[in-house]
């Protein structure tokens, strides 16, 4: 029917994809966005039945109505008010897994040059999308069911926590954010110290899964970029967005309640020999840890303090040895 075919030559419209120059203060299209695109059924009827007893041509163009994504390739930064960069936040991989650098390089394209409208809340899950083979992604070291174990997408979180990093520095409040189960040193390193990271877990079942959300109360559309530098084993997030007038202080960590790892443990791993051993998990001292933002206005006013709490547990080492090692049964 030809309504079938409607629904078969629908096409959804997809926002184009920016970054900001910041010499000319103008966006520039990384990526073009797509008109949606609807079956006009009257007018392809029309030509249909105005075609139906010419012999000598039985081809009917079919008829379409388009309508421009949203943030289609002409708009112009004045349009969406963004006029300058509000906030960077930064996270350091050094000492990754080929494996999992892989996954931070894909999971970190998907954010690159996206717009969040104002008013709207931001979803790191909704960007990311399905991480599974079938996605590109590659397994690697993840936290799960109370242990690090191999699975798909090791390495995504590194992008929610850096992420999360610009969201704090922005100032605008956040609506979801859950601290990873123990201290991980790749959060930890160069400058920012425990507290700053922001765990996600994609799952069909909205119980299940871990997300990070933020609104964009920022009166104006925001625009991520997000970038990594190999060299140096860098991730950066950039908000652009309009001036709002405000100043963010970190002030923390404050690390109390400090708990000393967990007793290492021992597992058989049948392909193991004699005298060898392999390590599948690493030590983590328990905390508690407190960063507090604070948000002042131009003239240093306070107007704003969030308090981001993580509960981290102690973590024990995990080595696998052979059947029949003594240190099964000691350990």
């Amino acid at each position: 029917s030809i309504q079938a075919l409607a629904d078969g030559l629908y096409q959804p419209a997809r926002d184009g994809r920016f970054q900001f120059n910041d010499e000319t203060g103008q966006l520039e299209v990384t990526q073009s966005s797509v008109s949606e695109r609807v079956l006009d059924v009257a007018a392809t009827l029309s030509r249909m039945e105005s075609q139906v007893f010419d012999a000598g041509n039985r081809v009917v163009p079919i008829s379409f109505d388009t309508t421009p994504a949203r943030y289609h390739d002409a708009i112009t930064a004045a349009e969406l008010g963004i006029t300058r960069l509000i906030a960077t936040g930064d996270s350091f991989y050094v000492g990754s897994s080929q494996a999992r650098i892989a996954n931070i390089l894909l999971a970190t394209s998907r954010f690159d040059g996206i717009i969040v409208p104002p008013g709207a809340e931001f979803s790191f899950n909704q960007y990311v999308g399905d991480i599974s083979p079938e996605a590109g992604y590659v397994s690697s070291r993840i936290i799960y069911g109370g242990r690090t174990i191999n699975g798909v997408g090791g390495g995504v979180c590194q992008v929610s926590t850096t992420v999360f990093r610009a969201a704090f520095y922005a100032g605008v409040p956040m609506t979801e954010r859950a601290a990873h189960a123990y201290r991980v040193s790749y959060y930890e390193q160069r400058g920012e110290g425990p507290g700053l990271d922001a765990a996600i877990y994609v799952d069909p079942d909205p119980a299940q899964a871990l997300d990070f959300r933020f609104i964009n109360d920022t009166g104006a559309a925001l625009l991520i970029e997000a970038s990594v530098f190999p060299a140096t084993s860098q991730i950066q997030f950039r908000f652009y967005g309009a001036e709002t007038e405000r100043q963010v202080v970190k002030d923390g960590p404050i690390i109390r309640d400090v708990v000393p790892p967990a007793a290492t443990r021992y597992e058989a791993n049948a392909e193991l020999t004699p005298g060898q051993q392999l390590q599948v998990d690493i030590a983590a001292e328990g905390a508690y840890v407190e960063v507090t933002r604070i948000i002042l206005d131009t003239n240093g006013n306070e107007i704003d303090r969030d308090i981001f709490a993580s509960q981290y547990q102690p973590w024990g080492a995990i080595f696998q040895v052979p059947p029949g090692d003594a240190r099964l049964t000691t350990g």
